[in-house]
């Protein structure tokens, strides 16, 4: 039953339509986003890059054109990677949205490209976190609670969020794995499910790497909290469905230590389904206890092959942990790369890692003078085949790749030396293999080992690192993001950059920054064709794409003398249902937005609830 009016300038006598009710995905907004990042470092090879980022370039991202957009402020430190999900159906509308986790136990959902959607579509909170003083750990690598540190994984297909939240219990603590519904926020039927292991401390284990999702598995990976024992390296997998625990791998189980730390990276896939992953100090033996080690697993965590260097007892020694950067997968060849705080990177073969000693390695080199925390690969149309890092107190280096080599002095290099602990966390966007930007998170000044210190964001030519595109600090005023999230990389998509932050302050508080292109022009046209369907006492609203339209938002008024109210912002779609109108005449309007603004209200359409509702009373199921 639709009886809407079409009004304008002044209120005309209603008459009555009928027709079918508006399919929410039918009439779609042509500037829908197409690009997800669902996993940490984008893909489970673990490359760092979005090759689908058509709107940034080297052009545009200067300090007059780019800049900070909007911020959230959330209620504690941010040290995961926000994940974005493009048209996520949220009540009666579709949005982009970009997911943030706390060491506070909280997960948000907030609308991605809505400046004024400031509240968050959902917020969940798990209960109160373990803290750095529930045990006597002795650093402050984490220096406040430690409740959600691991990057999130999500099931795009199934609309499921899976992460894990350690939490008081009583005396005691608790880590739970939940399977969350990316709409709303909810826990799944089977969610959440409590982890244990043999010789598994929730307390003392750090689920510091990121989750990983392969093949209907969910991968929970643990290190430790400032080295302090007892603890285990450890990776264990459940059912994404379920939830029930399929597979236990513990990298020391007769010693201790060999953590899967690696700077919350995640684990790394190859196209068969095998698993990657570096482990640091600990115990070794070459038979069940692997510490300093790179291993190969299939999907029930059997290892495979693995590598170890020929100098692991002093690296363990030393603390000189050869996992400080994870496993990365260099797609297209069999190739798998990682380093530690050594700073000499090993390139080996997926298929023969060589087990112990340096010469089984296809090659290793000094990389960098001191940690290796984060690479990016990316291969450009101009300059071939790059691997980007940028070490802890180094500069920023970038290694050509031909064939099963890296050339092992930098193609590229920057100038300037950062100061201390960990380095910059990088990410890149271009379109395949151009226009390519290496975006890099860093602490501005000092060292981010044991406190929390202020963060700049740079954006570089990545055929070209010397020339610097734009960084926060050129405008602070409007760019600055306060304190530098350590080990959390900026997440690029559909024109936006996602920053995570840790706040104002060294202890509780966080935020996150949103990046985009700033106003430069007219504000989109004013929307056409909005159209009313009244069933069941139920409003859905629908309306024609805007060319340039980024987002759209629905208006309501109720009554002659109602206040106009903000129904929905940051929609994708040209389409909002589940309204409960007002009992008597509700008018209705949509805006279309881009980064220069709002529309023009669209003119109005008015829907008669009262009348509508004696129709239907004469025409019993007539829709």
């Amino acid at each position: 039953m639709r009886l809407v009016k079409r009004w304008s300038g002044t209120m005309k006598s209603g008459g009555l339509l009928l027709g079918m009710s508006i399919l929410l995905w039918v009439a779609g907004n042509s500037g829908v986003a197409q690009v997800s990042v669902l996993t940490q470092h984008n893909d489970r090879e673990r490359t760092g890059a979005n090759l689908h980022e058509t709107v940034l370039t080297h052009e545009n991202v200067n300090v007059k054109q780019f800049g900070m957009l909007f911020k959230r402020v959330v209620d504690d430190q941010v040290y995961g990677q926000p994940l974005y999900v493009s048209h996520v159906k949220v009540g009666g509308g579709f949005h982009d949205v970009v997911y943030v986790t706390t060491v506070n136990n909280s997960v948000y959902a907030f609308d991605a490209n809505e400046a004024s959607a400031s509240r968050p579509l959902w917020h969940v909170n798990f209960g109160m976190p373990a803290n750095l003083h529930d045990a006597n750990f002795g650093c402050l690598d984490i220096n406040g609670n430690m409740g959600i540190v691991g990057t999130p994984v999500i099931d795009q297909q199934s609309g499921t969020l899976y992460v894990v939240a350690l939490t008081r219990a009583g005396s005691g603590f608790i880590q739970r794995l939940h399977a969350l519904d990316i709409a709303t926020g909810a826990d799944m039927p089977e969610s959440p499910v409590t982890i244990t292991a043999h010789d598994f401390d929730p307390l003392m284990e750090n689920q510091r790497p990121a989750l990983l999702l392969s093949r209907g598995t969910v991968y929970v990976g643990y290190a430790s909290h400032c080295d302090k024992e007892p603890y285990h390296g450890f990776l264990m997998g459940y059912d994404a469905k379920s939830l029930r625990q399929t597979a236990v791998l513990n990298t020391s189980p007769t010693g201790s230590e060999a953590s899967i730390w690696q700077s919350g990276q995640a684990p790394a896939v190859d196209a068969e389904g095998n698993i990657y992953v570096v482990t640091g100090n600990g115990s070794w033996d070459g038979k069940v206890n692997f510490s300093e080690s790179f291993l190969k697993l299939n999907p029930e965590l059997k290892v495979l092959d693995w590598f170890t260097p020929t100098n692991h007892f002093d690296l363990d020694a030393k603390d000189l942990d050869i996992n400080s950067s994870g496993a990365t997968l260099i797609p297209g060849t069999k190739l798998v790369l990682g380093g530690g705080k050594e700073g000499v990177l090993y390139v080996l073969d997926q298929q023969h890692l060589g087990h112990l000693g340096d010469e089984n390695a296809l090659q290793h080199f000094q990389a960098s003078g001191s940690h290796l925390h984060s690479f990016v690969y990316w291969k450009s149309d101009k300059k071939g085949s790059l691997l980007y890092v940028w070490g802890q107190r180094d500069r920023a280096r970038v290694y050509g790749l031909k064939g099963d080599r890296l050339s092992e002095t930098p193609v590229m290099m920057r100038p300037e030396v950062n100061e201390g602990h960990p380095g910059a966390m990088l990410s890149l966007s271009a379109n395949g293999g151009k226009e390519g930007i290496l975006w890099a998170a860093i602490h501005a000044t000092g060292d981010s080992w044991h406190e929390s210190r202020p963060g700049i964001l740079h954006a570089y030519d990545a055929d070209n690192i010397e020339h610097e595109l734009w960084n926060s600090l050129e405008d602070p005023g409007r760019d600055d993001c306060s304190n530098y999230s350590k080990m959390a990389p900026p997440t690029i998509a559909n024109g936006k950059v996602y920053l995570a932050s840790f706040g104002t302050e060294n202890v509780g508080t966080g935020q996150f920054c949103v990046y985009g292109l700033l106003p430069d022009g007219p504000v989109p046209s004013t929307p056409e064709g909005l159209r009313a369907d009244v069933q069941d006492g139920v409003v859905s609203l629908s309306w024609v794409a805007v060319p340039g339209a980024r987002t759209y938002n629905v208006k309501s008024q109720d009554g002659s003398n109602g206040t106009p109210r903000l129904l929905a912002s940051g929609l994708v779609s040209t389409a909002f249902a589940g309204i409960t109108p007002y009992a008597g005449t509700s008018e209705y309007v949509v805006t279309a937005v881009n980064s220069n603004g709002e529309s023009i209200a669209s003119k109005p359409v008015i829907v008669d609830l009262q009348r509508a509702a004696a129709v239907e009373r004469m025409h019993p199921g007539m829709h």
